[in-house]
């Protein structure tokens, strides 16, 4: 037997224990009810109005016509100094907007906050359709946002001694789907429940129908694209372009602005909003059929994390972001989507192509047999995924384990049976002395390469060593030395090159000491040195809780001298390994997110 076959026979022999936990295995029952009351701007419709004007209160929400007349919430709000509303004025880009551009636009909102449990406003019925805006400021009243002391208290905090004034909330834009509202069935109960989950919820009232004939289930019909395709545009242009807006005048309001928490505000959007998300992230949208041609819309840096429900990301004769879906490359914000597999409205397959594309921080949960729909039954479902992902990605205080939980989540009980199926994690920004070991892959050799020195990093990304390495946009934590005595159980990383000792063309690496020995003493591996620090897994091979594991995967080449290892945090991408024939070999090290 040759040094390599013998090699590769002694690591199998190693490597012959349970393969480890990945990372999203747990099953979580739902989020119990937000623990804050809840109180919303004021909507109050003036019925008189309304019966002079004809129609129903869901043509004014949603700006349908009544009469021959384009309507609008603004039309029949009883207190319209007391509602929530702003001008747009859409920019000047034909190409975005070839009706509206340089015109003004009404737009109005409905903001929900955690309120004070001795707030004794009404509810107030919605004449609409039965639903209710708890806690409904008075005509001319300021907010009563939750206090500081109050939200501690309500939590179990301690309390500050020094806290005066409302507490800073995270904010989530919130945007409803095509044809909707924010007082729609459904809609209004998850920005209530956000909001008793402890945020400031603002939802717009889009009502494309102002400016579009477009319906949800016309977005799938090849003929009425083509023949609509610029008003199409247009209407899913405006959408970022409401929110962002939207945001501005929320940071402005005197009433609100004092419990705003700039660094957290975080997005929620269904349907066409999800899509709208992916564009304020970042995402280049589809300006012609077939995805040719991309431009990108307007973007809000402001936030930190986004989810999709039911997202839109568009049919394969008209992709929602370009041509093969690589305008969603350009998105660099943690997105969350959540797609039913029986979606024919937002097909869950084109939403996939799109999120493997982002280069943020990833997911995507299937929901079984799901359409385009919200059931109450799958409401716990999606807030449980959409609050534990936010206030992971948000760091929100009141939530320090969040991203220990979302780590380890693949299935949230009740409802449809739900799976995480896409899971990359793109690291938070170094602390102290670490730096992110970044993956290429050349598609020619098929071999998956680990440099965690940045001048490594800087030659490949030059075209160096030997040329055709490509960035797979997936990284993870480690240390280029040893750090602090905080990380003391942090062990060297062993990197071995083959082919100097005549092995493969390839480099292997192992935070095992044991593992580190029997490969030196093996030989076909020539050991380079210490590649850089990470923690190594445990036996049992779990890491602890709020780290990552980071899994290896093997491609079986020792027979043809061609053996090559994957290192990835993904479940999904060792999967898709396995998959590939590639032996999934477990935990090996574990990394800090």
């Amino acid at each position: 037997m040759n040094s390599t076959l013998k090699a590769a026979a002694v690591l199998a022999c190693w490597l012959a224990l349970p393969a480890a936990a990945l990372n999203h295995e747990d099953v979580v029952p739902p989020l119990a009810p937000g623990k804050f009351a809840v109180a919303c701007s004021n909507v109050e419709h003036d019925m008189g109005r309304l019966a002079q004007l004809g129609g129903t209160p869901v043509d004014y929400w949603e700006g349908n016509q009544v009469n021959g007349r384009q309507v609008y919430l603004t039309d029949i709000l009883a207190h319209p100094q007391s509602a929530f509303t702003f001008d747009v004025l859409v920019p000047a880009e034909p190409w975005l907007y070839p009706t509206l551009w340089l015109q003004p636009i009404e737009f109005a909102a409905i903001v929900c906050y955690p309120t004070s449990a001795s707030n004794d406003d009404a509810a107030y019925v919605l004449p609409g359709n039965g639903g209710t805006v708890p806690h409904m400021a008075r005509p001319g009243s300021s907010p009563k946002l939750v206090s500081a002391v109050e939200y501690a208290q309500t939590l179990g905090m301690p309390v500050d001694p020094a806290a005066s004034g409302p507490q800073k909330l995270p904010v989530i834009v919130y945007s409803h789907g095509l044809g909707g509202s924010p007082l729609g069935k459904g809609y209004l109960d998850v920005a209530v429940e956000l909001a008793a989950n402890g945020y400031m919820v603002a939802a717009v009232f889009h009502a494309d129908a102002r400016y579009s004939p477009v319906r949800i289930e016309d977005m799938g019909d090849l003929a009425f694209a083509v023949a609509f395709f610029p008003v199409i545009v247009q209407m899913q242009a405006l959408r970022p372009l409401a929110l962002l807006k939207m945001t501005d005048r929320l940071l402005l309001d005197g009433g609100y602005a004092s419990g705003v928490d700039r660094d957290r505000i975080g997005g929620f959007g269904a349907s066409l909003g999800g899509e709208a998300m992916a564009l304020l992230a970042g995402a280049e949208m589809s300006i012609t059929i077939g995805g040719s041609a991309c431009r990108a819309t307007e973007q809000d840096e402001r936030l930190r994390a986004v989810v999709g429900y039911v997202p839109y990301s568009g049919y394969s004769f008209l992709p929602a972001f370009c041509d093969g879906q690589e305008g969603a490359s350009h998105v660099r914000k943690p997105y969350l989507g959540i797609g039913g597999t029986f979606d024919i409205t937002a097909p869950i397959g084109m939403t996939e192509r799109a999120i493997k594309r982002m280069g943020s921080s990833r997911y995507l949960v299937e929901l079984i047999g799901g359409q385009h729909e919200l059931r109450p039954q799958d409401a716990g479902d999606v807030l449980t995924w959409t609050v534990t992902f936010l206030n992971a990605y948000l760091d929100v205080r009141s939530d320090p384990t969040a991203m220990a939980r979302f780590i380890r989540m693949r299935q949230v009980t009740g409802g449809r049976v739900d799976n995480m199926i896409v899971d990359v994690h793109q690291p938070f920004p170094n602390v102290g002395s670490e730096v992110k070991a970044v993956e290429f892959y050349h598609p020619l050799l098929d071999h998956y390469f680990l440099a965690a020195g940045q001048d490594e990093i800087d030659i490949l990304r030059a075209g160096g060593g030997g040329g055709g390495w490509e960035e797979t946009r997936e990284t993870f934590k480690v240390w280029p030395t040893m750090p602090g005595d905080a990380f003391s159980a942090v062990s060297p990383v062993c990197r071995f090159y083959g082919a100097l000792a005549g092995g493969p063309n390839s480099h292997f690496f192992t935070a095992s000491q044991q593992e580190c020995q029997i490969v030196k003493q093996a030989g076909g591996w020539f050991y380079e040195g210490i590649g850089f620090y990470i923690l190594p897994v445990g036996n049992p091979r779990v890491c602890p809780a709020g780290w990552l594991s980071v899994n290896r995967a093997y491609n079986n080449g020792f027979a043809r001298n061609d053996s090559n290892h994957r290192f990835t945090t993904s479940d999904s991408t060792i999967r898709e390994m396995g998959d590939k024939g590639w032996a999934v070999e477990g935990t090996v090290m574990c990394a800090r997110p």
